[in-house]
């Protein structure tokens, strides 16, 4: 007899988070992962759905640094939902086998993937004249994307205990222990 030993629970993962080389160049904190993310999941039992990244498939690795502003076009909205179809894939799957879906692992401060806060910035034209970056409180578009795909799809409603939660690279210890704190909760 096959003895099946896993949680049944899955969070879904900003890409940049398991793959710093999708990274803006220059802008990489580490030299492959945040490794210290993948064992706090990996203590908690909880399996890990790596998102695309939304700004590499759009603009590629040689793309300069943007803030909010830029992506949120009609053109990159329809990729983030493009791309997502595959997302919301696994997402039915896994919610109509049982799984739990804790929730979503997002970055602070991203255009893409801010949770509870992105980039803003008034930049056109030149890039050597953009002004100075802004973090505000907001989503990032591919996450804005990704919460009104869930909820069309009507999954949204079936996920319990459904966390938004941000992984902030200039607070990894504190974020660390927020995403520990909420995904240990009942």
């Amino acid at each position: 007899m096959i003895q099946d030993r896993r949680s049944k629970k899955v969070i879904l993962v900003s890409h940049c988070l398991l793959n710093q080389n999708s990274v803006v160049y220059g802008l990489a904190k580490r030299p492959s992962m945040v490794k210290e993310l993948i064992d706090l999941l990996h203590e908690l039992n909880i399996g890990i759905v790596q998102l695309p990244c939304p700004e590499t498939l759009h603009l590629g690795l040689r793309r300069f640094w943007q803030v909010r502003e830029q992506y949120d076009t009609q053109g990159f909205r329809e990729l983030c939902r493009e791309v997502l179809k595959y997302v919301i894939t696994y997402v039915r799957e896994y919610v109509v086998n049982g799984y739990e879906v804790v929730g979503i692992i997002g970055v602070t401060g991203s255009p893409s993937c801010g949770i509870h806060h992105t980039s803003s910035g008034d930049w056109v034209g030149n890039p050597l004249n953009a002004t100075e970056l802004r973090r505000i409180r907001g989503m990032g578009v591919f996450m804005e994307e990704l919460l009104n795909t869930l909820r069309a799809s009507g999954l949204i409603s079936k996920l319990r205990r459904f966390r938004l939660l941000e992984f902030d690279y200039n607070k990894p210890q504190e974020s660390l222990e927020k995403i520990k704190k909420e995904l240990s909760s009942p």
